[in-house]
């Protein structure tokens, strides 16, 4: 017989506040930190902690700013250590168990692979940084695009695949990213390679493997619009890319 789940008074409380606001949905509500379906500890946190942690991770990594696991528990210890409350970590600090609990409890927080930053783009100042905004903020109006809506601006990128990457990974909010493509420098793709790619993921070719042309025209008929017409994302819309994508192609 299955054990009835036990249930925080102050989490009940503010999951009922944020249904009753609209802020949160009936099965959300359902699976807050709050709720103990099982004999283990708590979660430590309350919802409404929970949920301004997950915030700051999403807005972070919104920015260009997004954390490490190792950032995320600092953050979650500097809290406990402001904020006393019983808990059985070491110094207050959770562990791979919380963590990965944590990660249960709000799938929309997902591990990426973070991108190493060349030296080239390390070199930029910041007065490069600010006339590059200002000439994009001049002349994006006259295409009637709105910088304000960032679901109307992507960045483009061509990188060498790496087996092992020494970047580190970093937790953002989930579908935040468009579909890449992969290019092989094949004239044919063998097809024990290409049932090994994601099937959501693009698959191209090239004589040098990279981006070329026609793999590029590809990639945006055939991964990125339907991409933008499943996200209701509205056109037209601005996709940079950098000096090495433009000159390949």
């Amino acid at each position: 017989m299955p054990k009835k789940g036990q249930y925080d008074t102050s989490s009940m409380d503010t999951a009922i506040n944020e249904v009753k606001n609209n802020k949160l949905g009936l099965r959300a509500a359902a699976k807050n930190p709050g709720h103990k379906e099982t004999c283990g500890p708590s979660p430590i946190l309350t919802l409404k902690e929970e949920q301004q942690l997950v915030k700051w991770i999403e807005e972070l990594a919104n920015r260009g700013f997004p954390r490490k696991k190792e950032d995320i528990l600092n953050s979650v210890q500097q809290f406990l250590i402001e904020n006393p409350q019983p808990n059985p970590f070491n110094n207050n600090r959770p562990g791979d168990c919380w963590f990965k609990a944590f990660l249960r409890r709000n799938p929309t927080i997902v591990q990426r692979t973070s991108e190493a930053v060349s030296n080239a783009s390390a070199c930029v100042c910041e007065k490069d940084i600010r006339k590059w905004f200002r000439e994009i903020q001049d002349y994006l109006p006259i295409k009637n695009i709105n910088m304000n809506n960032p679901s109307r601006i992507f960045n483009v990128d061509e990188t060498g695949f790496q087996i092992c990457p020494s970047t580190g990974k970093v937790f953002a909010g989930k579908g935040m990213t468009a579909p890449p493509m992969i290019i092989y420098p094949y004239k044919r793709i063998p097809e024990k390679i290409a049932v090994t790619v994601n099937p959501n993921w693009g698959i191209g070719r090239s004589d040098n493997g990279w981006m070329t042309s026609d793999t590029f025209y590809d990639y945006i008929k055939n991964m990125f619009y339907p991409y933008l017409v499943e996200n209701n994302i509205q056109l037209p819309l601005v996709l940079f890319l950098d000096e090495q994508v433009r000159l390949n192609i």
